[in-house]
């Protein structure tokens, strides 16, 4: 059983879910990254989902494209995120995903940098702009290293593209609560009716993103759901923690030990 696999297992007999923040690596730096990374699992986060930088993101809003727009200007690169997550892996057992585009894994190969990312201590992938010709080409690495690829249902998927949807996922598949672009809302919209049309199709773990920035809004999530994302407002406390600093992490540990 993978890690990620392990986690939800427990946690759904447990009778409770888990929370997933959203970091862009390297953002405002890697060194940051690395210790806030390390400091999660014991402000209450389950697995940690780390974008990788990218000049177009899909689907962000201001805060995080703004943050993959410096942590680029700084230099960061595919390689070393991998480096600073396995770093990361050395120290802790928090889950760790992969969110990056497809041109990204597609410029390296599929495959390689499949293993590569797993070697470096990543559980899994979400991938927000595969199309389901590239994602069947990378299953069968995926299969052979019982890792996750999570592809992504929107309030538009029609059923016919969700059941195709979900037979491709691996230990996850991620709800997306609202079309649009990431950012902090007001409030979390009505999830049940998609929650049930991907129950009839599938028992894969759910996890559910774009607007979760408030306990509330997760303990709503994850009332139907498996895990809560949080990204934007993860993000946006990072933004005065240019240095490093001790006191900005915990600020944000705190952010995650409320949420």
């Amino acid at each position: 059983m993978s890690r990620l696999d392990d986690l939800f297992t427990h946690a759904r007999q447990d009778g409770r879910g888990l929370l997933m923040p959203f970091v862009v690596a390297g953002y405002p730096g890697l060194d940051a990254t690395e210790m806030l990374l390390n400091g999660l699992k014991d402000a209450g986060a389950d697995i940690a989902e780390v974008g990788f930088p990218f000049s177009d993101p899909i689907a962000d809003g201001p805060v995080i494209a703004g943050a993959m727009h410096e942590a680029l200007c700084r230099g960061v690169t595919v390689d070393a995120v991998f480096g600073a997550a396995a770093r990361v892996r050395a120290r802790t057992d928090l889950g760790l995903i992969a969110m990056v585009s497809e041109s990204i894994v597609h410029r390296r190969g599929g495959e390689r940098f499949v293993r590569q990312a797993v070697d470096a201590g990543f559980d899994g992938f979400i991938i927000p702009d595969i199309d389901l010709h590239a994602a069947d080409a990378l299953l069968p690495v995926i299969d052979e290293l019982d890792v996750s690829l999570a592809l992504l249902v929107a309030p538009t998927t029609t059923a016919p593209r969700l059941a195709e949807i979900l037979q491709r996922c691996r230990g996850m598949v991620y709800l997306l609560a609202r079309a649009g672009v990431t950012g902090a809302r007001a409030a979390l919209p009505d999830l049940a009716p998609r929650v049930a049309e991907i129950r009839r199709h599938s028992d894969v773990p759910i996890a559910v993103g774009f607007g979760i920035s408030t306990p509330e809004q997760v303990r709503s999530a994850t009332e139907q759901c498996d895990a809560a994302i949080a990204g934007s407002a993860i993000v946006d406390r990072m933004r005065d923690d240019e240095d490093a600093a001790a006191a900005g992490l915990a600020v944000v540990e705190t952010l995650a030990t409320g949420l």
